[in-house]
């Protein structure tokens, strides 16, 4: 059996794993654009300085070896040939497949602002090229400008604030880290930031990069009119998985490649897994993206049993996760960070530097929020995902933790010491 994986980051290695375990004597060939393997979640800290990219390697030095895995590294898929079962790489190779993974990941994209272009003190933040790229530019300016006030943008301003530049973050929503934060508790990461220097801007956009005669970023023009001079732009404002050589093919693709819960695309022996695919999510019930490291993880091992011809389903595929410390303060949150609507309960407590919210609906959480003090948050988690109800007062909500609950196995029920919490 041939198995080609397309990408080697989280979801096309755990794959390789997981076929391995169950195929020993099967052929299998990663194709990869780096040449380097790291995990994406640690590339800020790469660019603050704080660790060397060797660091960032999340598999064992004998890993490739003990799998017995063909790397192709430094090239990508340029065209799929489904008919022929084989994968055309942008230097002219044709490799061959029983068993296809697309785990291409995505790539940042430029948002429609005047002068933008990719390179020449432009670029995104993805991969350790990007990193590399950054912090030479870094190295020749003194101010930069982070378009975007998400996960990415906001690591990349502390970052950048660490090597000592003036930075400033521009963000069209009315705070930063909207869809992970409330005002609460985006507010206190704001105050620390501009504590440490870091400008923010929110309710903006950049409207034109400003560029001198030798076609140098020399700023940044906004909507508003301000002009904000900087020799470095990092755009922080979304990614697309890398799907273009599949068109014309009949892989179906929404934003992503469809896949079922066997990581199985539209077409026979091709799987995707990780961010280049979309699949049901378990907290909105939709198809969407779920670009969170450890379900690549999740979808890369149940494509490569699959591929390996044992059926397993994916489950937990819960999206609406985020982890985050900056400045010394931590936060998480899941599912919703604002109620919808008046149908929903808020319940918030602050306490001894920390900040904390709940979010119910019909005696189900539906979101949260802990700032500073995280240490419940496995169990607010683990309610949300699983949709269990609630049944306690909400002084209580505040104070549950591992240690109030137990699982029996009676009649298909959980039920829980303090009989707060019941779920069939």
């Amino acid at each position: 059996m041939k198995y080609l994986i397309l990408g080697a980051s989280a979801a096309g290695l755990s794959a390789a794993g997981a076929i391995r375990r169950h195929d020993p004597r099967g052929e299998i060939t990663v194709l990869s654009r780096d040449s380097q393997i790291y995990s994406r979640c640690l590339l800020p800290d790469v660019l603050a300085g704080k660790r060397g990219a060797a660091s960032t390697c999340f598999i064992t030095e004998d890993f490739m070896q003990k799998n017995r895995l063909n790397w192709a590294a430094g090239s990508i898929a340029a065209r799929l040939l489904p008919e022929e079962k084989a994968v055309v790489a942008d230097n002219g190779d044709k490799l061959y497949y029983d068993k296809l993974l697309i785990a291409t990941g995505a790539s940042s994209i430029l948002p429609p602002v005047e002068n933008i272009r990719r390179g020449r003190q432009i670029y995104g933040l993805r991969n350790l090229d990007d990193v590399s790229a950054i912090a030479g530019a870094a190295e020749n300016c003194l101010q930069a400008v982070i378009m975007g006030g998400g996960l990415v943008g906001v690591d990349a301003a502390a970052a950048l604030n660490e090597k000592g530049l003036s930075v400033t973050v521009v963000e069209v929503a009315d705070r930063i880290l909207s869809l992970q934060l409330d005002q609460k508790a985006a507010g206190r990461y704001e105050a620390l930031f501009r504590d440490r220097g870091i400008e923010i801007i929110t309710g903006e956009m950049v409207s034109k990069i400003v560029l001198d005669k030798k076609e140098n970023v020399a700023g940044v023009q906004l909507k508003g009119g301000r002009l904000i001079p900087c020799g470095l732009v990092v755009a922080a404002t979304g990614v697309k998985p890398d799907i273009s050589f599949l068109e014309g093919t009949a892989v179906e693709v929404g934003r992503g490649i469809r896949v079922n819960e066997y990581q199985e695309t539209s077409y026979p022996d091709i799987y995707a897994a990780g961010d280049v695919c979309e699949s049901m999510e378990t907290f909105t019930g939709k198809i969407t993206t779920t670009p969170i490291w450890s379900l690549a993880v999740m979808q890369g091992k149940i494509a490569g049993t699959n591929m390996a011809g044992v059926r397993r389903k994916a489950a937990g595929n819960f999206a609406y996760k985020n982890s985050m410390t900056f400045f010394g303060l931590a936060a998480v949150s899941f599912g919703l960070p604002e109620a919808p609507d008046s149908s929903y309960e808020t319940y918030i407590l602050e306490r001894a530097g920390s900040y904390e919210k709940i979010i119910i609906k019909d005696g189900r959480l539906k979101g949260a929020i802990l700032q500073g003090d995280i240490s419940r948050a496995g169990v607010l988690g683990a309610l949300i995902r699983e949709d269990y109800p609630v049944k306690v007062a909400p002084d209580k909500l505040f104070d549950l933790n591992y240690a109030c609950f137990f699982r029996e196995l009676e009649n298909g029920e959980f039920t829980y010491q303090d009989e707060a919490l019941t779920s069939k």
